[in-house]
């Protein structure tokens, strides 16, 4: 009796095992995009956007839908999914999708010495994000990020004095 409900047990939890490895794939496969480093993003932002009202319950206070948070320092905590900390006020996690606009100011991209701010890409700023805090502006609507325009370093100087 015991060797069949180990074998009970065993197959139950293959199977679960199975769906739920199926379930995951199914979000990412369904775009057909050929470029993993952006259909990573894409089934992020897709998760992010339907699982709804837990993904803004999590990153917000619920009292609002939008979110600008000015002179944050942002890390990187997962594929499509970071956190914006600002001295004084509660973290925020967030998710950024295809959407997103990113502005660089030589940390994510660009040039730190130069004035223009040129728009980056979803895997620099994960790759920037992931070696180092990165100082920006952002702004959160719904858990998602709409803009994040990274902030100058007060120590570089942006003209030759």
């Amino acid at each position: 009796m015991n060797r069949h409900l180990r074998k009970a047990t065993l197959v139950t939890a293959v199977i679960t095992a199975g769906l739920l490895m199926t379930a995951c794939q199914h979000s990412s496969t369904s775009h057909g995009s050929k470029s993993h480093g952006s259909s990573r993003h894409k089934s992020v932002s897709k998760r992010s956007k339907s699982s709804g009202s837990s993904a803004r319950r999590s990153s917000g206070s619920g009292r609002s839908s939008s979110r600008t948070v000015t002179g944050g320092t942002i890390t990187y905590l997962a594929p499509g999914k970071y956190v914006v900390s600002k001295r004084g006020t509660a973290d925020r996690a967030f998710f950024v999708d295809d959407d997103t606009l990113v502005y660089g100011a030589g940390v994510i991209c660009g040039n730190p010495r130069s004035e223009a701010r040129p728009q980056c890409t979803l895997d620099q700023l994960e790759t920037a994000a992931d070696k180092a805090a990165v100082t920006a502006d952002v702004i959160i609507r719904r858990g998602v990020a709409t803009v994040i325009r990274e902030r100058r370093d007060a120590a570089t100087p942006t003209t030759a004095s």
